[in-house]
C-alpha cells in the first residue's frame, strides 16, 4: 500500500469536500440565475473530483490496481468557462450581481488557486504514470475553475467591459 499517496488523496478529498460544501451554499444563497448556474456547475464538478479520489483510495486500500476509467465518470459536455461565457451572454441584460455573489467568487477563486498549487506540488513527486495522469487532469480542471471564477468576477464588476474585451471589437 502506498501510504504517501493515500495521505495526499486524503487531503485532496477533504479539499474537494469543502469546495463542494461551499459551492452548494453559494447556490442556495445566490440571487441570480447566472450565479446559481455557475456555482451549481462548480459544485457538481467537485462531486466528480470526489468520486475519482474515492475510486483511487478504494483501489489502493484493497491492494488492487486503481486505473480510473475517466470516460465512465460523469462529465460535462463543455468546460466550465465555456458554459459561463454562454450563460453570461444569455443573462447579461437582466443580471444584477449582489455582494454575496461577489464575495463567494473571491472565496471560490481562493479555493481553486490553492487546489491548483496543491496538485502542482504533488505532480513533482509523482512517479507512477497513472498518478501523474490523475494529477494532470485535476490541475487542468482546477485551472478551468479558477479561470471561470476570474471571468465571473470580471463580468460582475462591469458586464459591458467584459463583453467588449471578450468580443474583441474593431473599427472598420
Amino acid at each position: 500500500m502506498n501510504h504517501p499517496l493515500l495521505k495526499i488523496l486524503e487531503i485532496a478529498l477533504t479539499m474537494e469536500e469543502k469546495g463542494y460544501s461551499f459551492y452548494n451554499q453559494a447556490v442556495n444563497q445566490s440571487g441570480n440565475p447566472l450565479g446559481k448556474a455557475m456555482f451549481g456547475r462548480l459544485r457538481d464538478d467537485e462531486l466528480v473530483h470526489m468520486e475519482r479520489i474515492k475510486a483511487i483510495v478504494n483501489g489502493l486500500t484493497k491492494g488492487t490496481d486503481w486505473k480510473i476509467e475517466y470516460d465512465k465518470l460523469p462529465s460535462q459536455p463543455q468546460s466550465t468557462n465555456a458554459m459561463f461565457r454562454k450563460l453570461a451572454r444569455e443573462h447579461a441584460k437582466n443580471l444584477k450581481p449582489d455582494a454575496g455573489d461577489v464575495e463567494a467568487i473571491d472565496v471560490g477563486l481562493d479555493f481553486e488557486t490553492k487546489a491548483v498549487k496543491f496538485y502542482e506540488e504533488h505532480l513533482e513527486q509523482a512517479q507512477d504514470p497513472m498518478e501523474r495522469e490523475f494529477i494532470l487532469r485535476m490541475i487542468e480542471e482546477e485551472k478551468d475553475h479558477r479561470e471561470t471564477c476570474l471571468e465571473l468576477k470580471r463580468f460582475y464588476a462591469d458586464p459591458a467591459a467584459f463583453f467588449l474585451e471578450m468580443e474583441h471589437p474593431h473599427l472598420d
